[in-house]
């Protein structure tokens, strides 16, 4: 692999040669640390296994843990032809893009998808380019606490991706709230982050 490129945001928004670029690497299957409204995060085209199996080997993790998918607008995700339910529709319509994941049902019978749409700038401007989601996993070794410096970031993954997106520290936030949605419609909230569990309900109540 290339030393890793890493590029300022507002160099990555000003120049559309930078972005044109970068959105056909990811295409191709390139790995990139990126801002998001919660925490740097690494990624790459989100239906690559290939890609999916270079940013786990990066953190160091077991390649069986899954990943959520996330985007800078909902229609990223019209591709993937997910049976979203009734109550993540209504969820998404009262807090996408924010800071909800929501894990609704996949094509196979057990499986499970975690998506996401971003309101952090770089994903909205990706989102313009890419027709396909990012794998989204904190930009960290597996196992090793998260530290919001992009230079101990980029020191750390340098050379295990192939470019950086430099947004400075970023703002300390709670994560996202995780709900997931069964096939029968239930709702189960299973993490509390900066959306209140109470807020989940009631929208899902239709109140």
């Amino acid at each position: 692999m290339m030393p890793t490129e890493r590029h300022r945001l507002q160099e990555y928004l000003e120049s559309s040669i930078l972005r044109s670029t970068i959105g056909e690497r990811l295409a191709e299957g390139a790995t990139i640390i990126y801002p998001t409204e919660t925490i740097y995060g690494i990624g790459g085209r989100g239906n690559s296994e290939g890609v999916k199996s270079r940013i786990l080997a990066a953190k160091k993790r077991p390649l069986a843990q899954p990943m959520i998918l996330i985007a800078g607008s909902r229609h990223v995700f019209d591709a993937l032809q997910l049976a979203v339910p009734q109550p993540a529709t209504r969820l998404a319509d009262a807090f996408w893009p924010g800071y909800l994941t929501l894990v609704v049902p996949g094509r196979a019978e057990k499986q499970f998808i975690g998506i996401r749409v971003s309101p952090h700038r770089f994903l909205r401007t990706l989102a313009q380019s890419c027709s396909f989601p990012l794998f989204s996993t904190s930009a960290n070794i597996s196992g090793d606490a998260y530290v919001n410096d992009p230079d101990a970031i980029y020191t750390q993954f340098r050379n295990r991706v192939d470019y950086m997106i430099d947004a400075g520290p970023l703002p300390a936030s709670k994560p996202s709230t995780v709900v997931k949605i069964n096939r029968d419609n239930g709702v189960e909230i299973l993490r509390e982050g900066e959306i209140a569990g109470e807020d989940i309900k009631r929208v899902v109540a239709g109140e």
